[in-house]
C-alpha cells in the first residue's frame, strides 16, 4: 500500500497540485455556464447582497432558446480565454441601493423584476440574445407577469445600433426570453442591450352571432355569413374588427384586424352551431391555446396587426342533419399596448457562440 504523503492543497484559485486535476477558474466558468436551475438557490445564498434574506428567483437558462438550433459540434466560443474573467466580474455587480434587492448580477427591467444576458448566438442569418429573468425578493415568481415583449436595441461603442426583429418565449425554459436581431457585422465587445419600448399584454373575451339560422351545414363549397357586432373597443386604445365567417364542409375561417397606434393583437375564435338535433363546435387548431396566459412560464401568442383564423370541427365525423342551426362566435383576444421604456443590460461576461453556414 502506497503511504507516500499527498501533495499539500493550495489556496483557493491556486494551480492544482495534481496535474490531472482540472479545477480552477476554467472549471468554475464551465460550471457557471452549464449549471442546473436546481443549483441556483445555493449559488444565490453564497453571493446574495443581503445575507439571511430569501430571494425569489426564476432562472432557467435557454439552452434551446427559440431560433437557436444550437449543437455542441460546430459551435465555437469566440471570446476564448477572456470569458471566465469577465463572467466573474459581471456576477459581482451590486443591485440598486433602493428598493427590494434583485439577485446579484441582474439589472432592473420592470416593476419588481430584472434580467441578465446569459448567451449570444451568432448565425449567418440572425443574432439571438438570450436573457434569464428574476424577480426581486419582495415578489412571488408565480404571480409575476414579468417581461411580455417589446422593442430592443443593440447599441455599439461607435454610436450605431441595431433594432430587434422579435422576442420569443420558450414554454419549456421558464423565465427566459430570446431577443432576435437581423445579422450584422459589428463587434459585440462593449455593446449594450437596451429596452426602448415595452408591451403591456391584455386579454378579453367578446361574442357575436349570425342573424337568423343556417338551413344546413354545407356539403360542398363555402357559405359566408356576417357577424354582429363586427367591431369591438379594446381597453387602452385600439379596435378589433372581425370579417365575415366562411363556413365549409370541413371547418370555417375568419379574418380579423386590430387598429390603433402601437397596438398589436391575436384572436382565438370559437364557433358553435346549435341545431335541434346536433351541435357542431369549431375551434382553432392550436395545441397550446388552452394553456396560454401572461405568467412567465407560458409564452404569449405571436401578435400582429391582422390575421386569419382557420377552424376545425371537434367532431369531424359529424353528419349534417339538414336542420336549421343558430351560429354564435366567441373571441378570446390578446393585444398589447406599447409604451416607451429605458433599461440597459451589459453584454460583458456573456458567452458568444458563433455558428457558421456549415454548422
Amino acid at each position: 500500500m502506497d503511504e507516500s504523503p499527498r501533495p499539500p492543497e493550495g489556496p483557493a484559485g491556486a494551480p492544482p497540485a495534481n496535474p490531472w486535476d482540472i479545477g480552477g477558474a476554467h472549471e468554475d466558468a464551465l460550471r457557471e455556464l452549464l449549471r442546473s436551475p436546481l443549483d441556483e438557490e445555493p449559488r444565490r445564498a453564497r453571493g446574495a447582497a443581503r445575507p439571511g434574506r430569501k430571494t425569489a428567483v426564476l432562472l432557467f437558462l435557454a439552452a434551446a432558446a427559440a431560433g437557436a438550433g444550437l449543437t455542441v459540434a460546430g459551435a465555437s466560443l469566440v471570446r476564448g480565454e477572456a470569458a471566465p474573467a469577465t463572467t466573474a466580474a459581471a456576477t459581482t455587480t451590486a443591485p440598486p441601493p433602493s428598493g427590494p434587492a434583485l439577485p446579484v448580477g441582474y439589472y432592473p427591467l420592470g416593476e419588481g423584476f430584472g434580467a441578465r444576458v446569459e448567451r449570444i448566438l451568432q448565425r449567418p442569418d440572425a443574432v439571438f440574445v438570450t436573457l434569464s429573468l428574476a424577480v426581486d425578493e419582495a415578489q412571488d415568481p408565480a404571480a409575476t407577469t414579468g417581461h411580455q415583449g417589446g422593442q430592443w436595441l443593440l447599441e455599439f461603442p461607435d454610436g450605431t445600433s441595431v433594432r430587434s426583429s422579435g422576442v420569443a418565449f420558450d414554454p419549456v425554459a421558464r423565465g427566459t426570453a430570446t431577443i432576435a436581431f437581423p445579422a450584422f457585422d459589428h463587434d459585440l465587445n462593449g455593446a449594450t442591450l437596451r429596452l426602448v419600448a415595452v408591451e403591456d399584454l391584455r386579454t378579453a373575451t367578446f361574442s357575436a352571432t349570425v342573424a337568423g339560422t343556417v338551413a344546413a351545414l354545407p356539403t360542398e363549397g363555402t357559405l359566408r355569413f356576417a357577424l354582429g357586432p363586427a367591431t369591438f373597443a379594446l381597453d387602452g386604445g385600439g379596435t378589433l374588427r372581425v370579417g365575415p365567417l366562411d363556413l365549409g364542409p370541413t371547418g370555417a375561417s375568419l379574418e380579423w384586424a386590430v387598429e390603433g397606434t402601437g397596438v398589436a393583437g391575436h384572436v382565438d375564435p370559437a364557433i358553435v352551431l346549435e341545431g335541434p338535433a346536433a351541435t357542431v363546435v369549431l375551434i382553432r387548431n392550436d395545441p397550446f391555446s388552452p394553456y396560454r396566459n401572461q405568467v412567465l412560464s407560458i409564452p404569449p401568442p405571436t401578435l400582429g396587426a391582422s390575421g386569419r383564423a382557420n377552424l376545425i370541427s371537434l367532431d369531424p365525423t359529424h353528419q349534417d342533419p339538414g336542420a336549421g342551426f343558430t351560429v354564435a362566435a366567441t373571441f378570446q383576444v390578446t393585444w398589447s399596448i406599447s409604451t416607451p421604456a429605458d433599461a440597459a443590460l451589459p453584454l460583458d461576461g456573456a458567452p458568444i457562440v458563433a455558428v457558421g453556414a456549415t454548422g
